[in-house]
């Protein structure tokens, strides 16, 4: 290629074909910009005429290029030189590039301008709706070509009508295009088999599709994406993993997508010593460095809770988009580094990075875990800046964020700016005011929601159980706990127990916390006795102290709390002979 750059240009009387031939040999190269360069150059000489063929080359460079305002000179040329409407390749291009350049209204103009359209022309339109993700406008058009005489459907067609199944999750259709791959005898040919056994993994018909996974005569590393894929799509990551050993078994090297695909079902199982083991095999293949696996590989990282290698990789990084931030920041959140989360937004922030919603709500999480409100404020700008005021979860977490900083008031002024109020909304607002110990604000929210027709979540009901201990409101948290179940159908868990537990020993009544104990359901844990022990000591309770000690001591006899709360309520009991003994 090189060369002919070199002997072209020294050629003072070289004609149309080898002028046309350095064109190609750009396109075929990967040049898309040099040909589209060159070609605009050769059309200021009047002599030159590209070949039909160039035309076809030259609109695969602007669609990879997705340079539409090129690629409409070459539809103005080609029509005006007549060969539009009577060569299909060209028509079929021009559909494929306007496609590739989000002009789908000019695609079609360009497929109903053709004086003939046959099956390429056909699958070119309904390729370039699967590619753009509109499963249900390729299926519009499978079904109109299948209603044209003449026109029967090939191989080429059948994988891109299975594609469009697999994003509408149509098996029915699927299942009808599989009969017409058998009737038309391509049902062993590796693109057809391995489509197939996408279609009925995407739709979830995953043991179809390992029997027609099982069923090919060669499985490569396209099949096995395609059957790991629906596995991990419908959560059934430990199978996808199992999948993944079995083809490394058979000696078949994967590949960046079967990467992508295998780190996400480690992710979806969280289980952090596979997840090193994959990180091992990325680097093994100098894939860490890649994007699109670079960027899985933080997301499963961290989502196996290992955030120091997740950090590791991304820094690593060389192209590091929005997507990879928030997912890090989201990652630091979820483990409760609230600092270490701002302090990727920041930098995310100082690299000239765009944030999205999500990284804004990441943001927001991290201030109203440190208390950081002046940063909260700036980010909160940020929000109404770009529009996401109004997207339900942002102002959820703008309550939620003000409400954790102790600005009930601004907390207030967000919430009821809210086009549409959730439960989420409710329970933000609920809990700040219970931090504050705040139980008329708190009871009189709660009423309001109710009133609304929301229903309150267990995390609703803590929070009201909380405020009623702090505030001695115990008839009040009682009758909400019961409310909980009768009213609401909610299932007392340990953290409801717990709060009655404690709502019942600030109050004096012992025995019945103890009795609570007894009754409830599900395994107590030692932090409900030590809860018991100290209501012991402030009503000096020496009795039901030794019953709680024992309970306490008996589930973890290493734990230092119980002994104590106990050797306290013997001092101030008085008894230091029971003292000395423990």
């Amino acid at each position: 290629m090189h060369r002919a750059q070199k002997v072209f240009p020294t050629l003072v009387h070289c004609d149309n074909r080898a002028w046309n031939s350095v064109i190609s040999h750009h396109v075929k190269n990967g040049e898309f910009w040099r040909a589209l360069a060159f070609y605009q150059e050769k059309q200021k000489d009047v002599s030159f005429d590209a070949l039909p063929s160039t035309y076809v080359v030259l609109l695969k460079a602007c669609s990879k290029l997705k340079d539409w305002t090129v690629g409409f000179r070459i539809h103005a040329e080609v029509a005006r030189r007549g060969l539009f409407n009577t060569d299909v390749f060209i028509g079929s291009s021009l559909i494929d590039m306007y496609a590739k350049c989000g002009y789908f209204t000019k695609a079609q103009e360009a497929f109903d301008d053709l004086l003939v359209q046959n099956t390429v022309s056909w699958t070119t339109l309904i390729a370039s709706y699967v590619e753009a993700g509109c499963g249900e406008e390729a299926l519009y058009y499978l079904k109109e070509m299948q209603q044209y005489d003449g026109i029967s459907m090939d191989e080429v067609t059948f994988v891109w009508g299975l594609k469009a199944c697999g994003i509408m999750k149509s098996i029915e259709k699927g299942r009808e295009i599989h009969e017409g791959i058998i009737n038309s005898g391509v049902e062993g040919y590796l693109v057809t088999g391995s489509t197939l056994v996408d279609m009925y993994a995407k739709c979830g018909f995953l043991a179809e599709a390992r029997y027609i996974f099982e069923k090919l005569q060669f499985q490569d590393v396209v099949s096995w994406t395609a059957l790991m894929g629906g596995y991990a799509e419908h959560g059934l990551g430990e199978e996808a993993l199992s999948c993944f050993q079995e083809m490394r078994r058979k000696g078949i090297a994967p590949d960046a997508g079967m990467f992508v695909c295998c780190l996400q079902a480690c992710g979806s199982i969280k289980t952090s010593h596979k997840g090193q083991e994959l990180h091992a095999d990325v680097a093994k293949f100098g894939l860490e460095m890649d994007l699109f696996v670079g960027g899985a590989l933080v997301d499963m990282l961290v989502k196996c809770g290992l955030l120091d290698e997740a950090q590791c990789v991304f820094n690593k990084l060389a192209m590091r988009n929005v997507v990879l931030w928030t997912t890090l920041i989201t990652g630091y959140i979820e483990c409760g580094h609230a600092e270490e989360a701002l302090d990727c937004y920041d930098q995310m922030e100082k690299e000239g990075i765009s944030s999205v919603s999500a990284t804004l709500i990441g943001g927001l999480k991290g201030c109203g875990g440190l208390g950081a409100i002046r940063k909260g404020r700036k980010i909160h700008s940020n929000i109404v800046n770009k529009g996401f005021e109004s997207e339900l979860l942002a102002g959820n977490t703008l309550v939620d964020m003000y409400a954790k900083c102790g600005s009930l008031g601004e907390a207030q002024a967000v919430f009821s700016k809210l086009a549409a109020r959730s439960l989420i909304s409710w329970t933000a607002l609920i809990t700040g005011y219970a931090q504050l110990g705040e139980s008329k604000a708190v009871f009189d929210i709660f009423g309001r929601m109710l009133k609304e027709g929301i229903l309150p979540n267990s995390v609703t009901i803590v929070n009201i159980l909380n405020v009623c201990s702090h505030s001695g409101l115990m008839a009040e948290g009682l009758m909400c706990f019961e409310y909980a179940s009768l009213e609401y159908g909610l299932v007392p868990s340990l953290e409801h127990y717990t709060c009655i537990v404690d709502l019942l020993g600030r109050a004096g009544h012992l025995d019945k916390a103890v009795a609570v104990i007894q009754k409830m359901p599900c395994h107590p844990g030692v932090g409900l006795w030590l809860s018991v022990l100290g209501a012991c000591r402030k009503w000096g309770d020496l009795e039901i102290g030794r019953l709680a000690f024992e309970c306490a001591t008996g589930l973890d006899e290493k734990e230092s709390a119980a002994y104590v709360g106990m050797r306290n309520i013997y001092a101030d009991s008085a008894l230091q002979e029971g003292h000395w003994s423990i």
